[in-house]
């Protein structure tokens, strides 16, 4: 209970002083199992997690998109991680580079339909996501 205070909390102040991208929760497609809708899809990089803004899955966060939405992965912590694409061809995209500050950014838009799995370089296995792009 406290962990999701003290996410709801970095997302408060992640919206109100962030520039580049603002969190929208509520408006991606479902995850599991959800539709689809909107277009912008956001992920929280925590310690030593990746939660979907929409749905609140984690490890693996799960959302499902409309081809041309864009997702954004937004640091709520400070910490080193990364976005590493974990697909095969054609389902891969540009992986990010290794970031620490809190609210860093990192976006990919999805214009091809298909499941796109993703990790956390530092932290692997224990850091696991999938984008599904409908």
């Amino acid at each position: 209970m406290r962990y999701r205070i003290l996410v709801g909390a970095a997302l408060v102040a992640l919206s109100a002083c962030e520039s580049s991208t603002s969190l929208q929760m509520g408006t991606t497609g479902g995850g599991q199992g959800g539709g689809v809708g909107g277009q912008t899809g956001q992920v929280l990089v925590g310690n030593i997690l990746f939660q979907s803004a929409h749905n609140g899955s984690q490890n693996p966060a799960v959302d499902t998109v409309a081809a041309g939405t864009t997702v954004t992965w937004t640091w709520a912590t400070a910490g080193e991680h990364s976005i590493q694409s974990t697909g095969t061809a054609p389902n891969f995209f540009r992986n990010s580079v290794v970031m620490t500050a809190m609210g860093s950014t990192y976006s990919v838009t999805f214009n091809t339909p298909g499941t796109y799995p993703y990790d956390c370089a530092v932290h692997g296995s224990a850091m696991t996501g999938v984008v599904v792009v409908q």
